[in-house]
């Protein structure tokens, strides 16, 4: 038994040694495959922000009057807005934003401090390029919170001009009832979108390299004519799929090991939790990934075919992962689709790793369906292989 064992193990060295000739013969691709997962991820890392700033805006102040040069200073002073044009009339408003020289444009009526100083109320219209509708949320929240902290401001001016209504002292002062928020934000306390999108394109990226490098192995050797020898060849079908998968699998592994730190660096983002975990689990993630290449690859005749199914099992896997959009905001029927995505999983282990601090106590829900999908799809990949090859 343990002599047959040897021999197995000599037979999967040898596999793996020839892949990797195979792999690194095409030097320009063996260095794509290590430098392009760097390039993705300062690309994508720098890409993924929904944090708003600089935000062109215009100012239509038909006022003219200090307290309507206030709300527009305001404005400028915040650091989300960028003022790039003050208009006359309303009616000029429309060409800015339709051309894209604007996203905002905040409205002043004539009657603004006057209205105001008259107890009355004054509105300050906000008009918001609604095409992109996060962005749009935003910055109208940002807008709002900028004019109540205005309207506040005259509040309490106000309350402070009073005098004479409650006589404690030789001083004269009006007390008056108020309250402060104190809102925290755990994990992630400067509310940081980078914070939040860095962990999951480091997950993205082993993805696609993982999946799509798996699926062409055995898709190869079909194309160059040498799956004939292979199959003659006194070696098992077992044997086989782990010599043509464990070479992939050590060059995610490099990847994974210069992703992440230059993540860290690059972008600043904190690792609360173990770094054992988060080895341990995404090496779990990872044979689940190039278990689902190599079902595309023993599915698919011809290496076009095997890229193409990839990208077609990539993108869904993206989209519903919660990585950019809410799981829970999808309709119910695609909310059941996504319990069958490992990255939908996976998403939630990194970044409860990441900001968090979570281990194993916390997460072991989301590693068992990782677990079996592993299982599911090596078996998968196995009886595929296996009908092929009959």
């Amino acid at each position: 038994m343990k002599r047959k064992l040897l021999e197995s193990l000599r037979r999967i060295r040898w596999l793996i040694r020839k892949e990797f000739i195979q792999i690194v013969r095409n030097r320009q691709n063996f260095a794509m495959l290590l430098v392009a997962p760097v390039i993705q991820l300062v690309i994508f890392g720098s890409a993924s922000r929904l944090d708003v700033q600089n935000v062109s805006t215009v100012i239509v102040d038909l006022d003219r009057s200090p307290m309507s040069r206030e709300v527009a200073e305001a404005f400028s002073r915040s650091g989300y807005f960028k003022i790039v044009a003050h208009l006359n009339s309303y009616d000029s408003v429309d060409s800015l934003l339709e051309r894209n020289q604007a996203t905002m444009a905040i409205l002043i009526p004539p009657d603004f401090e006057q209205r105001i100083q008259g107890r009355r109320k004054a509105e300050v219209g906000i008009l918001v390029d609604g095409v992109d509708t996060v962005t749009a949320g935003t910055v109208s929240g940002y807008a709002q919170a900028i004019l109540l902290r205005f309207s506040n401001d005259i509040m309490a001016s106000r309350i402070n001009s009073m005098q004479g209504l409650l006589y404690d002292s030789t001083s004269p002062r009006l007390i008056v009832p108020g309250f402060t928020d104190a809102s925290r934000a755990w994990f992630n306390p400067n509310l940081n979108s980078k914070d939040f999108f860095v962990p999951g394109v480091v997950v993205l990226i082993l993805l696609a390299l993982s999946i799509v490098l798996t699926s062409a192995v055995i898709v190869r050797e079909r194309e160059i004519g040498t799956i004939e020898q292979l199959m003659v060849a006194p070696i098992s079908r077992l044997e086989l799929i782990l010599g043509k998968t464990i070479p992939c699998f050590l060059i995610e592994i490099v990847t994974l090991l210069i992703v992440t730190p230059l993540a860290l660096l690059i972008y600043d983002v904190p690792l609360r939790g173990s770094l054992w975990f988060f080895f341990g689990s995404f090496l779990l993630f990872l044979i689940t990934a190039s278990a689902i290449g190599m079902t595309i690859s023993a599915f698919c005749s011809t290496q076009q075919q095997a890229v193409l199914t990839s990208f077609m099992f990539l993108q869904p896997s993206i989209l519903l992962s919660g990585y950019a959009f809410p799981i829970e905001n999808m309709p119910w029927v695609i909310q059941y689709v996504t319990y069958l995505n490992p990255v939908r999983y996976f998403i939630t282990i990194v970044r409860g790793v990441f900001l968090k601090g979570s281990g194993w106590d916390v997460l072991w829900p989301q590693l068992l369906p990782i677990f079996v999908m592993a299982v599911v799809y090596i078996a998968c990949a196995s009886a595929l292989f296996k009908r092929r090859i009959d």
